[in-house]
């Protein structure tokens, strides 16, 4: 005789514990198992020898999702693929667990739907029939139904309770099938304990509570006066209910004697910062709990490294995918190696050079991450050699095998779709390798003496003397119900009328929820204290419960009363008077917070030596360093003791990478010692040249998303191009050096830069050459006031020191015999060409501006103040006016003020010392 099974069926542990204590306490028994509903599933597999289902489910189904072009997901699917595979998969097993377990879903009654629903239906039974199988619940709910009594090697009684769940049609056929063959009559005693489990009985007597506990949520016009039964009060956020809650515990257990932390509810939503909030509170209100779950989730970071590996195979790379490899734990590289790389990599560094000593893992790693794949053979080895070399660096501290384990299931399931793949289809890739949270599968401790937890939507698992309901927040208690994009309440309904398909609607799931909350309060002998916050976590206003509504008609009120009159704030002196053991601490003076006090700093040392080069002398300032301490000293000294803000941002077309290009394609047309090219070869280079200077400086620019910011870019870069081949042939000029490196003195003080181009004329004058990709306007309003200083700069650098490179003869004598330097900015996007020196040739030059005066002056000076007192280790802050007068009377625009959020909040409201008084 084969043994039999009496299951009970519950909705969840809470339930499954309760019932545990109710059974025991009754009398010993065996044979008797609780569980919920895949607890079951797995004890009727065991019984009748199902073998595992294979785990292809997935894989077919998002083929076949994808493989249905008309049907109602597909546009969905291109925008966000992963939740829109996780609703369809839930309309099918639902539409599929409700219909006949033979004959299906009958094609015939479809036209009596609306059209919604039955386009609906009919593309989810398409898809039915395209995937071939049944979702992987359904295919062993079907082979336990085909599976013959004699097969099994133990028999299952299973008993349920009709107002506890929801069950499918399939769900009840199964259960039908295990009580056939079980052939036993079910046991009266546990039937009537499971059923007392979900009656809804107050455990208290002529109290405001007892009212709810009987009639919330019921039509009634029965009212009661509200008592110390119950209390609401609203609070700020979630942190203010964990502490207000653990007060309160604290008072009624000084208060009485007789009451155990036990005997003290605490109801929480599902929410971890309600669990972590609660955790950390009552750990130092020294309050132990029992029952509290806190399931602190960690990244997938084996799952994460594969998907942005994919990322990066496919060419051009997202810098933001790239840096998520370069700085993963699991790379063959230590923490900081993988930091720095990283870092330069988001600073517009593309080249991925090992750093020094690298190993050979290292080397190759980086191969990988500079490469890509146009087929699926070199993907599959680019993939088994990623895996490969996964290890997690030893200075982590952190054991990262599970990690490392992840990735390789990853890594399999991505080569057998590649294997049938003749091209590679990127999107079912990533969807496949999509990181997921992992739990870490915490066991909350329940204990006889702590605290007892309740979870919102779950089963009370013990009675309570008092209950504080924490988050009685807008979509609580209940939880709100999701709504389902594929079948709304209404088409639901119709289903059910026309169809006969008995699909849970949501006016089910909410009375379901509805009575797991009476439930919860029918447990309370005492008294409930509901928490209101009114600040979301991130500050934002949110309403109490819906169910507070029901709450205040069951309750007697004066007229014209709200719901919301019922709570009591804390903010609120009187509302403080009325709550009923409220924890208040002693009155403390209040102290005003610290005042910001931005004084001018003074290291007393020389802080060009923050840099010092191998003889020990302080390395020389640059153009554009020097522009920074014009406009603040202070970000000048965030820059050189590398204290700036290191932020990561999806890559661009901003100023600096358009710049960046455009030059190098003028340095490539126009090249020293050769002739100016005609218009001809400026045509046929310039897109060659821009494509190599994309790959190099902005290789995401070659993406199709920026195809147009790309003609663009050709465009603008071609007409600048020809426009300044015109200027040189009228000039005469020659282009003695490009992109050459210059160094000089200023005041004694070392500076250096490279400058873009040098050009010769005729007559032996000189013509220092810097591109911008910009209008002329600003720059014009800028030199004109004599706050121009970098052209200049270079200029003096050419009359103090030369060419860093002394090999150059030819450009160093060039250099000394040349009469006279000008200086000439050439804005790209209007093709105009400013210049302090007047040219008899540019006169008849379209395009040519001259403009008077010296256009460096006011910059120079600033520079030459600024630089002593930084050699005297002082440092001038920022004054409230210093932005306007340099934006608005030196027309400079101060970029450098917005380096750190430091230079703004250390800028002093008085004008001494400002840079409009040393003007």
């Amino acid at each position: 005789m084969k043994q039999v099974i009496h299951f009970l069926l519950v909705p969840d542990s809470g339930a499954s514990r309760r019932l545990r204590r109710l059974i025991a306490e009754q009398a010993a028994c065996s044979d008797v198992l609780i569980g919920t509903w895949q607890e079951l599933l797995t004890q009727a597999e065991n019984a009748y020898l199902i073998p595992k289902q294979d785990n292809s489910w997935d894989e077919i189904f998002q083929n076949a999702l994808n493989s249905l072009p008309d049907a109602f997901w597909a546009k969905s699917i291109e925008v966000s693929p992963q939740e829109t595979s996780g609703t369809v998969q839930e309309a099918l097993t639902s539409l599929l667990s409700a219909s006949d377990i033979k004959d299906g879903v009958p094609d015939e009654k479809l036209l009596k739907l609306a059209q919604r629903s039955r386009k609906h239906i009919h593309d989810l039974l398409e898809l039915h029939a395209t995937i071939g199988q049944l979702p992987p619940e359904l295919a062993v709910i079907d082979s336990l139904l085909n599976t013959p009594v004699d097969y099994s090697i133990r028999q299952l009684q299973v008993y349920t309770c009709p107002e506890s769940m929801l069950l499918t049609k399939w769900q009840m056929a199964l259960i039908d099938k295990l009580n056939h063959d079980s052939g036993k009559t079910p046991n009266v005693q546990l039937q009537a304990l499971l059923d007392s489990l979900f009656e809804i009985k107050p455990v208290t007597t002529s109290t405001s509570l007892n009212k709810l506990q009987k009639d919330l949520f019921l039509p009634t016009t029965d009212k009661v006066a509200l008592d110390e039964s119950l209390q609401w009060i609203g609070v700020r956020d979630h942190l203010e209910e964990a502490e207000i809650a653990a007060g309160m515990v604290q008072q009624l257990l000084l208060k009485d004697k007789t009451l155990q932390p036990s005997d003290i509810g605490i109801l929480l939503p599902q929410s971890f910062e309600y669990s972590l909030a609660l955790e950390n509170t009552f750990n130092k209100a020294g309050l132990v709990t029992s029952g509290l779950t806190l399931d602190r989730w960690q990244k997938d970071l084996g799952r994460e490294a594969v998907f942005h590996f994919l990322h990066c195979r496919k060419r051009p790379a997202p810098a933001m995918a790239l840096a998520v490899c370069l700085s993963s734990p699991l790379m063959p590289w230590t923490r900081e190696q993988g930091g720095k790389l990283a870092q330069t990599l988001m600073d517009g560094n593309y080249a991925l050079k090992p750093p020094a000593g690298a190993s050979k893992n290292t080397r190759k790693m980086l191969d990988l991450l500079r490469s890509g794949d146009e087929k699926p053979d070199t993907l599959i080895f680019a993939l088994m050699s990623f895996l490969a070399l996964l290890d997690g660096g030893d200075d982590w501290g952190h054991d990262f095998s599970a990690h490392i384990d992840q990735a390789k299931i990853t890594v399999e399931k991505l080569i057998g779709m590649l294997e049938s793949m003749s091209d590679i289809h990127w999107t079912s890739l990533r969807r496949v390798a999509t990181p997921k949270n992992i739990s870490t599968s915490a066991t909350p401790d329940f204990n006889q003496e702590g605290v007892t937890i309740w979870r919102e939507g779950y089963e009370p698992w013990r009675e309570v003397r008092t209950l504080f309901v924490l988050g009685f927040a807008s979509g609580h208690y209940p939880q709100a119900l999701g709504v389902s994009p594929v079948f709304a309440a209404d088409d639901l309904n119709n289903i059910r009328q026309h169809l006969n398909l008995p699909m849970a609607t949501p006016a089910d799931e909410l009375k379901l929820r509805r009575d797991c909350f009476k439930r919860q309060l029918g447990l309370v002998t005492d008294s409930v204290t509901f928490l209101i916050p009114r600040r979301s976590s991130t500050g934002e206003s949110i309403s109490p419960s819906e169910t507070l509504v029901f709450m205040h008609q069951l309750i007697d009120q004066p007229e014209n009363t709200e719901a919301g009159d019922l709570i009591q704030e804390l903010d609120s002196e009187v509302g403080r008077q009325r709550i009923r053991d409220l924890a208040i601490t002693a009155e403390t003076q209040a102290s005003p917070p610290r005042e910001i006090v931005s004084d001018d700093l003074n290291f007393d040392r020389d802080l060009l030596t923050l840099r010092l080069d191998a003889e020990g002398n302080p390395k020389p300032e640059s153009p554009s360093g020097l522009e920074t301490l014009m406009v603040s000293r202070l970000a000048w000294l965030l820059s050189r003791i590398k204290a700036e803000p290191l932020g990561w941002e999806p890559e661009r077309p901003d100023v600096l990478i358009l710049g960046t290009v455009a030059h190098e394609v003028f340095e490539n047309l126009f090249k020293a010692g050769e002739a100016v090219p005609t218009q001809n070869v400026i045509d046929a280079q310039v897109g060659p040249i821009l494509d190599e200077a994309i790959s190099q400086n902005a290789p995401f620019l070659r993406a199709a998303q920026w195809q147009v910011e790309r003609r663009h870019l050709h465009t603008s870069i071609a007409k600048a191009a020809q426009a300044w081949r015109t200027m040189l042939e009228s000039l005469n000029a020659e282009v003695l050096a490009t992109e050459e490196y210059l160094h000089g003195k200023l005041n004694g003080v070392g500076i250096h830069g490279q400058v873009d181009v040098i050009l010769t004329l005729s007559d032996g004058r000189m013509l220092v050459i810097d591109y911008k990709r910009s209008s002329s306007k600003g720059r014009r309003e800028r030199m004109q006031k004599g706050y121009d200083s970098q052209a200049s700069l270079y200029r003096t650098m050419l009359q103090s020191g030369g060419p860093k490179d002394k090999e150059n003869k030819s450009l160093i004598e060039n250099i000394a015999n040349a009469e006279s330097t000008g200086i000439v900015y050439y804005m790209m996007n209007d093709q105009t060409a400013l210049s302090e020196s007047l040219l008899l040739e540019s006169g008849s030059i379209p395009g040519w501006d001259i403009v008077k005066g010296d256009v460096a002056s006011g910059a120079i000076a600033l520079i030459e103040h600024y630089l002593a007192e930084i050699q005297q280790g002082q440092v001038t802050l920022n004054r409230a006016g210093d932005a306007v007068f340099l934006e608005n009377t030196a027309k400079v625009k101060p970029y450098a003020l917005e380096n750190s959020p430091l230079i703004s909040l250390f800028t002093r409201s008085d004008d001494s010392k400002s840079t409009k008084e040393l003007t």
